[in-house]
């Protein structure tokens, strides 16, 4: 339930933290999973699931996971967030997930700030008009491991999705900056234990800080956009995955069934 201080909150600030949102069974399922993987490079597929990277210094990004299992199918829909997810997008549409992934990141790694209300397209707007929610693209990010100091946190700027200014330190384009994201003043670390989650505006100015310690930094990262909008990377549900879907899950992975040419 969504308390009136948490959307104010959300509001203002462009986030909120949900503790616990998987619980621990969960949480050590993944990670088991991902423990069992062999080695994996940048563009290379794993059954239906494949690899990607932003940059390389960000890790891997273990992308369309709900491929890979019912752990993962469970995700799409979570109760821990999915009713912030339809609220925060507004009443007029229904959710699509953009794209969902798994990012491994090593010691040394970070991906730069990016994003901010002075980066105006069809993804990013502030959150409110006239009387309704409008956040035409909502991430949420759930942690597997522990993420305190050192371990690469989240990064973001409280607040920055209203702005009509870059953060001075940042690419004026809204894009992916060089360096890492708690070099800037005024942003602000988010820590989490394995299980919490954080959902925020995409709109606001975020990254991660540079991880410092030893040992991997596990996250889910899922994004949350009408259903009007593409795919990311133009992928199509296997029909695997589809035939074994709840229609309330397919809706938000495949909200309209592609039209083909009948065979033959």
């Amino acid at each position: 339930m969504i308390t009136p201080m948490e959307e104010y909150c959300f509001d203002l600030r462009g986030y909120t933290v949900i503790p616990q949102a998987l619980d621990n069974d969960h949480v050590a399922s993944i990670n088991a999973w991902i423990d069992a993987l062999p080695p994996l490079k940048i563009d290379q597929w794993f059954g239906n699931v494949y690899v990607q990277s932003y940059g390389g210094i960000d890790g891997i990004n273990l992308q369309d996971v709900i491929e890979a299992g019912e752990i993962f199918e469970r995700l799409i829909d979570h109760p821990a967030w999915i009713d912030r997810v339809r609220h925060y997008l507004g009443p007029s549409t229904k959710p699509y997930i953009y794209e969902i992934f798994i990012n491994v990141r090593e010691s040394g790694g970070y991906i730069g700030v990016h994003s901010g209300g002075h980066n105006v397209d069809h993804y990013q707007r502030s959150g409110r008009r006239n009387g309704q929610w409008v956040c035409p693209m909502l991430s949420l990010l759930a942690s597997l491991t522990d993420v305190g100091p050192g371990d690469g946190a989240t990064v973001v700027i409280p607040g920055s999705h209203k702005s009509d200014f870059p953060h001075p330190m940042q690419d004026r384009r809204g894009g992916i900056s060089i360096g890492s994201g708690e070099q800037l003043e005024g942003a602000v670390e988010i820590y989490l234990k394995a299980g919490d989650a954080v959902l925020f505006n995409d709109a606001l100015c975020h990254g991660s800080a540079q991880r410092l310690n030893p040992g991997q930094r596990r996250m889910i990262t899922i994004r949350y956009v009408p259903a009007l909008h593409a795919h990311r990377f133009g992928y199509e549900p296997s029909a695997e995955l589809v035939a074994q879907l709840t229609p309330e899950r397919l809706a938000i992975v495949q909200p309209i069934k592609p039209r083909r040419r009948p065979n033959g």
